[in-house]
């Protein structure tokens, strides 16, 4: 195992874990346990991210902690605040960095530096492999930045009949769908969230001079869709057809392989 001051190898990935976390920014261990446990993130990204380790410590006794990828280090301390909380994500981001950049080095040659031709063809294909990962997680980076330059706007309220259209769908099948999601439910010729989502401010209530009331989405409603829908596969239509191209792109590379 290679390790260094903040980051390490385990199972072939960089990490940290959160006893190094705690002291590094400066805080009681259980209280980043907690701050672990209480992440408002999918369960596929806390499962990938985050691993629940035992160890021993000092008196030789039985402790939990959990080890940290990048991407969980840093949806983790996003919160942390103050110059030195920043300078620190700057330090971890700089080792992860060093240590990704070192297994890369030890362990594989460029497909140009690869003599046996059979080898050589393999090596590249997982070349373009990695590199178009990396590209499709710079495209989704730049569909959320774009969602959040382009779509949000602080204090408006916004009908399903709006979202809808994101998704390329009627406002009637989109509110199904919601209500197939188990995030609303219809009473008295009216949507209502259920009690899960009903406090976390995704809505608000907009009175019209005859006294409707209508339940309308706000921009914090609109970003927890966004993820929500995203996680099992509802993307925007513009979102999806990159999505598809890319896809292609893949399919394309695979093909050179045979």
């Amino acid at each position: 195992m290679h390790t260094n001051p903040l980051v390490f190898v385990e199972d072939n990935k960089v990490v940290t874990d959160s006893l190094k976390v705690s002291e590094v920014f400066e805080k009681q261990h259980f209280h980043v346990m907690r701050d672990i446990e209480s992440l408002d993130c999918s369960l596929d990204f806390l499962e990938s991210n985050f691993g629940l380790w035992d160890y021993k410590d000092l008196r030789d006794r039985s402790r939990k902690k959990y080890l940290l990828t990048k991407d969980g280090l840093m949806f983790l301390v996003m919160g942390y605040r103050g110059a030195k909380a920043a300078q620190m994500k700057e330090r971890y981001i700089e080792e992860f960095n060093r240590m990704e950049q070192f297994i890369k080095t030890e362990v594989k040659l460029d497909s140009y530096m690869i003599q046996d031709p059979i080898e050589r063809a393999t090596r590249w294909i997982e070349e373009e492999q990695e590199r178009l990962y990396l590209e499709a997680k710079v495209n989704e980076q730049a569909s959320k930045v774009e969602f959040h330059d382009k779509v949000l706007r602080p204090g408006e309220l916004l009908t399903a009949t709006t979202l809808s259209k994101d998704y390329g769908l009627t406002a009637r099948r989109f509110n199904l769908l919601l209500h197939d999601l188990g995030i609303q439910f219809r009473q008295g010729g009216k949507w209502h969230l259920y009690s899960k989502y009903a406090t976390h401010g995704y809505t608000d209530y907009e009175t019209y001079e005859d006294g409707y009331t209508q339940m309308k989405w706000t921009q914090k409603g609109r970003q927890f869709l966004y993820q929500f829908l995203q996680d099992r596969g509802f993307v925007p239509v513009g979102q999806a057809e990159k999505e598809r191209l890319h896809t292609r792109k893949e399919d394309i590379i695979a093909l050179t392989a045979y």
